[in-house]
């Protein structure tokens, strides 16, 4: 059972990623493969180290398959280009309460995601889960967020949703669909579903502005990613002053440069390697960082005025590198997925009682 993002963790999963060939008989310029083999074997790599480090906490550890599929899949004219590793679990599932919620998203490369995590699922459903999936859609290729949002298709992204006991605060301008918003309240009606009133709501993704280390305590970027209803209720530490982030403009303004052919593309990956690749590494701090308790997170690389911060309030930051994050578009947190925290169900927002 799960209700929060920093509860005490007992178990979890960790993403998964496949051996370095295996876009070998997909990407067809030949200059792609030696930069795509050394991602993914750096990628598994970190996978690995963060594993056995939660293991090392007494955490129990789950593991996707990898997929089989190395050709591009054509059904009914909907293309699979690139059948993605399942590496970041936390953007098309949800476990929340005793409930796993299994969506589909706006990314063709992860239709056929959910066969990875499919054995993990059945243990929990015996164990007495809930099992819930999204009707299955055949997509296309959208690019635009507020495309995604009118479309009549069921489409979610679960990372666009932060656990707070009986609320889940809710980015609805990310990518999804209103339809898929109104299939996710369906299946918590007793839930509150609070939007969440800030900057960050219209990037997608909840989790790289802030993360709470208890019932009172919000670490954030600065004031504009910072959910309101936070920000109304709870403790805010703005950590802007002690790590340098990469700015979501600069990111954006290099993917409309190099990425005209798709990120696998030779234009891309030579600029990540060269030019990204050792600055989030080495210098930028990642704010999709996981919480294991009050006490410790995992966070990517060293940060000393932040490590220092944080352990003047008795937090120990473990670090776990992940190289390629922004490669994946996953930091810690994004190629991880909670399944059972310790706590029970509570009322943060008393207040609230109006949903999205």
């Amino acid at each position: 059972m799960i209700w929060t993002e920093w509860d005490p963790l007992e178990e979890i999963i960790v993403g998964a990623c496949p051996p370095e060939n295996y876009y070998d008989d997909v990407i067809k310029d030949e200059r792609c493969l030696p930069l795509l083999r050394l991602i993914l074997k750096e990628t598994r790599e970190d996978l690995d180290n963060l594993s056995v480090m939660l293991e090392g906490m007494g955490i129990k550890v789950y593991r996707p398959k990898n997929l089989p599929f190395k050709r591009e899949i054509d059904i009914c004219g909907f293309k699979i280009n690139n059948p993605i590793a399942p590496i970041v679990p936390r953007d098309q599932y949800l476990i929340y309460g005793e409930k796993i919620v299994q969506t589909y998203t706006s990314m063709p490369d992860r239709w056929l995601d959910s066969l990875a995590y499919y054995d993990i699922f059945i243990e929990l459903f015996q164990q007495g889960y809930e099992w819930n999936s999204m009707p299955m859609p055949l997509l296309q290729n959208l690019q635009d967020n507020s495309i995604f949002y009118k479309t009549n298709k069921l489409l979610w992204h679960t990372a666009t949703m932060f656990k707070c006991g009986d609320s889940l605060i809710t980015n609805y301008k990310g990518p999804g669909s209103k339809l898929g918003l109104k299939w996710m309240m369906d299946n918590y009606p007793d839930c509150k579903i609070i939007n969440n009133v800030s900057m960050q709501n219209a990037y997608g993704h909840i989790d790289h502005g802030f993360f709470m280390t208890d019932d009172e305590t919000v670490f954030a970027e600065n004031k504009n990613w910072a959910p309101e209803v936070l920000t109304k209720t709870k403790d805010i530490i703005y950590l802007h002053d002690t790590v340098i982030t990469p700015t979501l403009d600069d990111i954006n303004e290099s993917k409309q440069k190099y990425m005209k052919h798709g990120k696998f593309s030779y234009d891309y990956l030579n600029v990540w390697m060269n030019e990204w690749k050792g600055y989030v590494q080495d210098v930028a701090f990642d704010f999709n960082i996981l919480v294991v308790d009050s006490k410790n997170i995992f966070i990517s690389n060293s940060q000393p005025k932040l490590q220092e911060l944080l352990d003047k309030k008795g937090i120990t930051c473990h670090i776990a590198p992940i190289r390629h994050n922004f490669f994946w578009d996953g930091g810690i947190h994004c190629i991880t997925s909670d399944l059972h925290r310790e706590g029970v169900q509570q009322d943060y927002f008393p207040q609230r009682e109006d949903n999205v």
